[in-house]
């Protein structure tokens, strides 16, 4: 046993793609830090899963600009460095590629960068000491210390439903096996509705009899709700097969009990309520199985690490309860990274490489200023040419891979001095974090890019065209929205939503169908009590706007909407 104790400033458990992109930062700006890696390679996890191999995160190369930050939005395994050479764009040319091209490049980029880590040690405790710092108990014997502790465990362990008797006589996606003739012409159940039910159903669909999944409620799209860990198309075939039936189905059963009938037979004893039939009840219904795989998702946290603190989680536990800078809500300088960063955004894609590889790059920054005193990086315009400015913001919402990927999330922040003739741009920022302080009586802009298809009855997919070019506020797509604060007043511009996600200047070169520069303007000058002297905009255009007359004869021949939301989706 080992009795001295290792101190540094920061430790990184884990040497996922989280730890690895944080340990980037630290090595490269030659900070005090270690990254301790249960396993002897980086990215282990990747080793085996996901479990059938191929990747849901997309890897597009060819996207006509030339700009490497546009370029930056549709690639989403890369991890940020300033060398061109390690981009898994350089690994591949496949769209969805192989996880084990993934568990490469994870542990080239480590070793290129030289990062501190010590593989095969494994965390076993994590308490703190009287002075608040952490210490850290490991399998080899050896106690670690540190001021800063991040986790980055990545899928800890899998989430196993604790409401279904005999639960424990499925099998694991974790580790099921993949010999495809064990399942030639069997029966299949998949407890899950996420992306590894769907992988592998579709992995067996072509061999078993049927694949049957059940799901605990209605399954969510991400085309639906861009969630990039909700459903992907990539992985929905079973639903067309089911709607064409060909015997596989997606059912949304309320799974009671799983029981074994025989050696190599299982069966659900699962209901269905009818709440609103004509005679209302409750469908009791058995159904026989050779195979059930559980497909019930992962948790994030491991609340068997910690010794006499014990950091909140939510949803059962699933998810570490952290601020908007990422940090436990309860247990100060205890910061997580990587996936379990989607423990405060479940909107974006702060669990997967392209967003959480933003927020990591953020919270360094963070952590440089509270540690050790190092200015929040920062642009001052001084002075303030407001032209200027816009051609910076226009050119920003255009190619900004951050803003993109972590729509609503992440922001840009321009803080104005009280005379308007200086600026301080911050950027990537938490937009909840900085929402929450006080700038007295400054004006502000956040710039963000954000969806607007909640203010739609219509679902996503049925939009088929650009959203309603005048009135800006029904933007649907993504788009930029410009909100101000000023004496804890809140006021926001959207502009309209853009084919190509750009709105480069002239307009209309990056998808945008029309410039809303001087809308925007007049906008701003109401809100800072300003004067552009902007010229009246040109009459004209490629928006016609319909006569009386024309008004009159579509109402004749189509029915007025009767959607109670505040927006109504382009015909």
């Amino acid at each position: 046993m080992k009795s001295d104790i290792k101190t540094f400033k920061y430790i990184i458990v884990g040497a996922g793609p989280g730890g690895i992109q944080m340990g980037y930062f630290l090595e490269k700006n030659n900070k005090d830090y270690i990254i301790l890696e249960k396993n002897d390679t980086a990215g282990s996890f990747f080793a085996t899963q996901p479990r059938h191999r191929k990747l849901i995160s997309i890897n597009k190369k060819y996207n006509s600009f030339t700009e490497d930050e546009f370029n930056w939005r549709h690639d989403w395994n890369s991890l940020l460095s300033d060398d061109p050479s390690m981009r898994f764009t350089c690994y591949t040319d496949e769209l969805f590629a192989s996880a084990d091209i993934l568990y490469q490049y994870l542990q080239d980029f480590a070793k290129h960068f030289n990062l501190n880590i010590s593989y095969n040690v494994a965390v076993t405790k994590i308490k703190k000491d009287s002075d608040g710092d952490f210490l850290l108990s490991t399998s080899t014997g050896q106690i670690y210390k540190c001021q800063c502790l991040l986790l980055g465990l990545g899928a800890v362990v899998p989430e196993i439903p604790d409401n279904i008797e005999g639960i424990e006589l499925t099998t694991g996606y974790e580790d099921h096996p993949l010999d495809i003739e064990l399942y030639r012409n069997k029966r299949v159940g998949i407890l899950g509705q996420g992306n590894s039910a769907f992988e592998t159903a579709e992995y067996l669909s072509g061999v078993a009899a049927f694949v049957h999944i059940l799901a605990k409620q209605p399954v969510k799209f991400a085309w639906e709700t861009h969630f990039v860990g909700d459903l992907r198309a990539v992985n929905n075939n079973i639903f067309d097969m089911y709607q064409l039936k060909s015997l596989h189905a997606v059912l949304n059963p309320r799974v009671k009990r799983i029981s074994k009938v025989s050696e190599n037979t299982l069966q659900t004893n699962h209901e269905y309520d009818y709440p609103n039939a004509s005679v209302p009840g409750t469908l009791k219904l058995t159904r026989e199985y050779d195979f059930i795989i559980r497909c019930t998702g992962w948790k994030w946290f491991n609340e068997e690490l910690f010794d006499e603190i014990k950091p909140q989680t939510w949803k059962r536990g699933k998810y570490p309860e952290i601020t908007p800078i990422w940090e436990s809500v309860n247990v100060s300088n205890l910061f997580f990274i990587g996936g379990a960063m989607q423990g405060n955004d479940r909107q974006a894609s702060s669990g997967f490489i392209h967003g959480f590889r933003y927020n990591i790059k953020t919270l360094f920054h963070l952590l440089e200023e509270k540690f050790e005193g190092i200015p929040y990086p920062r642009k001052t315009f001084e002075p303030l040419d407001w032209d200027e400015f816009l051609n910076w913001m226009y050119q920003r919402f255009s190619i900004s891979a951050a803003l993109f990927q972590l729509y609503g999330v992440l922001c840009d922040v321009l803080v104005l001095s009280e005379d308007l003739k200086q600026a301080t741009l911050y950027q990537e920022l938490p937009l909840k974090h900085i929402q929450q302080l006080d700038f007295k009586e400054q004006h502000v802009l956040f710039l963000t890019l954000e969806f607007g298809f909640h203010k739609f009855d219509e679902s996503s997919i049925t939009f088929l065209g650009p959203s309603d070019p005048v009135d800006t506020s029904c933007a649907a797509f993504l788009h930029p929205v410009i909100r101000h604060l000023h004496k804890g007043v809140t006021d926001e511009f959207h502009f309209g939503d853009s084919l190509l996600a750009r709105w480069d200047r002239p307009h209309g070169t990056g998808g945008a169908v029309m410039s809303y520069h001087y809308t925007f303007q007049k906008w701003l000058e109401s809100k800072l009590g300003l004067n552009f002297n902007l010229p009246e905009p040109v009459e004209g255009g490629s928006y016609h706007k319909w006569s009386e007359e024309e008004i009159a004869q579509w109402q004749q021949t189509h029915a007025a909407s009767t959607s109670s939301h505040p927006c109504k989706r382009p015909i």
